[in-house]
């Protein structure tokens, strides 16, 4: 199941260049006079900014769930 998810979390990397298209036509827009455009300016950097770590918060190795210390609850 690994392989899989490795395969498919590296088109999250095809996204970041989108970002950052996306952005400089919001600057070219913005510069043209649509205030508007320069909210979108700083928000497309920043999701390429946010798919970059979350691509790489998967990629690290999660820990093994130990729950032997917890103490057990019954059920009514």
């Amino acid at each position: 199941m690994a392989e899989n998810f490795d395969h498919k979390r590296k088109y999250l990397l095809y996204f970041i260049p989108i970002c950052l298209v996306m952005a400089v036509v919001q600057i070219v827009r913005a510069i043209g006079g649509n205030d508007r455009s320069w909210v979108y300016v700083f928000e497309w950097p920043f999701f390429a900014i946010f798919i970059f770590y979350m691509y790489w918060k998967l990629g690290q190795p999660q820990p093994d769930w130990d729950d032997s210390d917890d103490p057990k609850r019954e059920v009514d």
